[in-house]
């Protein structure tokens, strides 16, 4: 019986072990190394290396033994580390295609199932990474729009340090909420309150999932889901997090459905709600609404965690370095002053700053240990062999901290980014943000935040930490490398005050809290309320929408200074929030673009105009053929009749035919149509709905309102000339190019991926640019030129008597009759003058610091100089409130120019159509008088006050037309 009872429990141990050894053979033969495998340190059967620490400091250990690229074992899954910046490289961008793909991560697969941006593979990704791309820019990702709404946080941000009053507090929770705030804006077309405490939470859960996801039970979760999802710990906590932020995102978007209009999208998430719709035909796209809750999650965690961690480092940095933080506002102080935030235009300006935002970027190390890969086919790295599906981790701290790389790699130096000149240099491997297909999809928005947050803060505020309590220089270690805790100081500076003006600025009206001086303008003659201004303050004055300053340049001497003498400094045009929706943040067309896409395209377009006959003897007789439909078609008219359409429509026919290479006839009512809409459009430009807008972007774009009406009415020229472009296509002969539209099909081929506009959008924009300007004022000056000789009915008389004395009834003017008809000439110049069409001329921006009038106007002044201001000048006019020919005529009656009638302004921003505009005034309005007399029944007078938008029109009027 014991014999017995021995022999069985020896059978059992015996079993065991058997049993033991197979499964030990099994393991050996699963997880054996394949042939020319990266080495790394043995693992424990069954477990692998989970317990060799996978954070960033074991790793970079591990790698000083096996060499930069190294293998560990994670149960039975293996992993590959690559170290250094050669190997990263190699891996990121050499071998792009071979390390695109994303690993299963069964912590986060719980939450993302393989959908959204970061997480999700192949066509899915490929379709959501480019649509998140596509449609950020347009809401204004890396754009000047988010710059403004930046700047507008920034303020938010200092007068919330402020309201601290120089005590100890935490600023975490504050920051990420302001960053937050910027990527929000974009999906959900809003931001957070700082108190909104439902906000807030949203932000600390994940601030606490991101933290826990590098802890010990999170990696034991990725070893052994299907144990772990049953047992307490952070991991749970991690899942519950994640259901608590979904949930409020969901929520956000069904907001979004109850409003949504598809016509006028307001932001991401209702972009997404309407290609739902179109891409329902295409399920493996993934546009649903589980993806589009993920994809929302991905991009507040992405926009929000990076950097705001990396700004909390910033801080701490400063603290502990006060001679470097002193370095920095020197530099603000020298570069931006106190009186205006800082731009990202004063980046290049900054070099110090720069490359101190640059080093915190590196010596913080965000994200060491980037996020895993996985091998799409077999490969070698290193000497290595990769097999296909082998997940692989870019070690970037390692590249951060090359030795080989950086000259004090473990020391906080901003010499890392300097050169021997103290300009700022580029490192290659500077990595923060990854590299490859899978490089960080916000990273413009990251630099942008970084730069204007960092500066904002430095201008106002010194920052200290509380007596003993310098924060450490160790960071917190999650799946993000953050500071620990810490309280700080902000010490107002003493020389900061909120719009506050630097010494010797122009004087102005002082303005009220948030509008400025909204009330001292005159929202039905803005340029008279202004004009007084000017006699108040003088010819150079300031002035302030909201928290956004104009500097106003009046008269013709101060004008003149201004675009001519100083033409390089007030050459570029400042961001306009209008402007930047309708050309969906790319900076396009002719009149709103700056730089090297400005001087590009403007070039293009004057000599490619040219080509096209644009002051030249063929431009003259199309023209001339236009002249006869006119007359034709106010010959039809047996009563009264609005001259207004009909010059439109006379008027657009000529750049009809160099941009389109067509005419459209009178009876055309889709062409109509487009044409009304431009009007309409620019009246609303000169409205207090417009001046709204631009000081309050963020507000109006949810308020209804003739702002709406404006970007909806253009987005259908937009499309009217779109489908212009496209019939363009068909037959376009390359050899020989019928219009500006088919050159700039041509010219696309030669500048690809260029960055000077040669696109398909931007030839759109270039041509609806050309379509109005060609339009609008040459229309309207015609308008005015029936109303002053129809009020002034002697004046019709001498300059009919003129034609028919040099021209005859027999023939159409041309260009030549010009020098012989100096009365008619000097008509159709006062009417130029006193017609007023542009009062308020374009906005302008200073390049630099400069002075003007005596007074410093700082870089990145917005500039008004007013035409208005120069074509009633008294110093130029004898009589500048009287409508006066006399003007243009010298004591003999021959005709003389007069410099100060600036009508289509002056400078490199000069009207691109100047010469096409006098051509077509002085024909059309000759082959009317040539044709016709224009007046008014007895007792009526017509108005010449205007109505005035972004251009001054007359109040709508009726005429009869008499054939002589």
């Amino acid at each position: 019986m014991i014999v017995q009872t021995l022999f069985d429990y020896l059978n059992f141990w015996g079993g065991c072990i058997l049993f033991l050894a197979v499964l030990l053979v099994l393991d050996l033969l699963k997880n054996g190394r394949p042939q020319n495998f990266p080495p790394g340190p043995p693992g424990v059967p069954f477990l692998g290396n989970i317990f060799t620490g996978l954070d960033y400091n074991s790793i970079n250990k591990l790698s000083q033994e096996y060499g930069p690229i190294f293998s560990l074992r994670r149960g039975s899954e293996k992993m590959v580390f690559v170290s250094g910046y050669k190997m990263v490289k190699e891996a990121l961008v050499n071998q792009l295609d071979s390390f695109t793909e994303r690993p299963v991560v069964p912590l986060f697969h719980v939450i993302f199932k393989g959908l959204g941006i970061a997480l999700s593979n192949g066509y899915l990704w490929k379709k959501q990474r480019k649509f998140a791309n596509t449609h950020l820019r347009y809401f204004g990702e890396g754009q000047r729009t988010l710059e403004k709404y930046i700047e507008h946080e920034c303020r938010f941000l200092c007068e919330s340090f402020k309201e601290e009053q120089g005590k100890p507090f935490n600023p975490q929770a504050t920051i990420a909420n302001a960053v937050s705030n910027i990527i929000c804006s974009v999906v959900f077309g809003h931001r957070f309150e700082y108190s909104d405490e439902r906000f807030r939470r949203v932000l600390q859960l994940d601030t606490e999932a991101v933290l826990l996801s590098g802890s010990p039970y999170a990696q034991l979760y990725d070893v052994f889901p299907g144990l772990m999802k049953h047992l307490p710990g952070p991991h749970q906590t991690v899942h519950s997090n994640y259901h608590q932020i979904l949930a409020f995102l969901r929520q956000e978007i069904e907001k979004h459905q109850e409003d949504l209009n598809p016509d006028d999208p307001r932001d991401y998430v209702d972009v997404y709600l309407g290609e739902m719709e179109k891409k329902k035909q295409d399920p493996l796209a993934g546009f649903n609404m589980d993806t589009l809750v993920v994809c929302t999650l991905d991009l507040v965690e992405a926009g929000t965690e990076t950097t705001a961690t990396t700004l909390r480092w910033a801080l701490v940095l400063m603290m502990n370095y006060p001679d470097i933080q002193e370095k920095v506002q020197a530099e603000v102080d020298a570069v931006i002053g106190q009186s205006r935030q800082p731009i990202v235009a004063d980046r290049p300006d900054m070099p110090y700053t720069d490359a101190v935002i640059h080093e915190v970027q590196r010596f913080g190390n965000i994200v060491p240990l980037g996020f895993p890969k996985m091998a799409s086919k077999d490969t070698t790295l290193g000497g290595y062999f990769i097999p296909k599906g082998t997940v692989s981790t870019t070690n970037l701290s390692s590249v951060l901290f090359d030795k080989d790389q950086w000259e004090t790699p473990h020391k906080f130096n901003p010499e890392h980014f300097l050169d021997a000149e103290g300009r700022f240099r580029r490192r290659d491997a500077f990595l923060p943000f990854s590299a490859g297909k899978r490089v960080c999809l916000g990273e413009h928005l990251a630099k942008m935040q970084l730069f204007l947050f960092f500066a904002s803060v430095l201008q106002r505020f010194t920052l200290k930490a509380p007596p003993g309590e310098m924060p450490s220089l160790i960071g917190v270690q999650g799946f993000t490398n953050s500071p620990d805790q810490f309280r700080m100081m902000a010490v107002p500076r003493s020389d900061y005050v909120k719009n506050r003006n630097p010494p010797n600025y122009p004087p102005g009206p002082r303005g009220l809290p948030l509008l400025g001086n909204f009330l001292d303008s005159d929202s039905k003659y803005p340029h008279l309320s202004f004009f007084k201004l000017a006699e108040t303050y003088g010819n150079v004055f300031s002035f302030r929408f909201g928290s956004d300053k104009l500097v106003f340049v009046c008269g013709y001497k101060m004008v003149k200074e201004a675009l001519v003498n100083q033409a390089d400094t007030f050459a570029e045009r400042p961001f306009s929030p209008m402007s930047d929706r309708f050309y969906s943040g790319t900076g396009g067309g002719l009149f709103m673009s700056n730089g090297e896409k400005w001087k590009k395209q403007r070039r293009f377009a004057l000599s490619t105009l040219r080509s096209f006959g644009l002051g030249k003897s063929t431009m003259e007789q199309s023209i001339r053929e236009e002249i006869q439909y006119l007359q034709d078609e106010i010959q039809s008219h047996k009563g009264p009749f609005t001259p207004a359409g009909l010059f439109n429509n006379a008027v657009s026919n000529i750049i009809c035919q160099l941009v389109m290479g067509k005419r459209f006839d009178y009876s055309d009512n889709k062409f109509q149509t487009m044409l009304r809409l431009l009007s309409e459009t620019l009246y609303i430009e000169g409205t207090i709905w417009a001046q709204l807008y631009e000081s309050f972007p963020w507000l109006m774009k949810h308020l209804p309102g003739l702002h709406n009406k404006m970007f909806k009415d253009l987005e259908t020229v937009h499309e009217f000339i779109a489908e212009e472009v496209e019939k363009h296509k068909p037959d376009l002969d390359p050899s020989n190019p019928r219009d500006y539209i088919d050159s700039f099909i041509i010219e696309m081929q030669n500048h690809k991926d260029s960055g000077t506009g040669f696109d398909e959008t931007n030839l759109a924009y270039c041509s609806m640019d050309l379509f109005l300007a060609g339009t609008e004022t040459t229309s309207t000056t015609l308008q005015w030129a029936l109303i002053y000789l129809i009020n002034h009915p002697e004046v019709q008389e001498k300059v009919q008597a003129e034609i028919d004395r040099v021209i005859g009834q027999s023939r159409l003017p041309t260009m030549a009759d010009r020098a012989n008809l100096p009365y008619t000439d000097a008509v159709i110049h006062e009417i130029q003058r006193i017609g007023n069409i542009v009062p308020l001329n374009g906005l302008r921006i200073t390049s630099r610091d400069t002075t003007l009038g005596g007074y410093f106007i700082p870089k990145g002044t917005t500039i008004l100089p007013m035409l208005h201001s120069v074509l009633f000048d008294k110093t130029q006019w004898e009589t500048p409130d009287t409508f006066n020919p006399g003007h243009f005529l010298d004591k003999d009656g021959k005709f003389m120019k007069r410099e100060a009638l600036l009508s289509f302004s002056a400078g490199k921003r000069v009207c691109l159509g100047e010469g096409l505009a006098k051509m077509e005034l002085f024909l059309f309005l000759v082959g009317l008088m040539q044709k016709f007399s224009f007046y008014v029944p007895d007792g009526v007078k017509l108005r010449t006050d205007g109505v005035s938008g972004a251009t001054r029109v007359p109040h709508p009027f009726e005429v009869h037309a008499k054939v002589r």
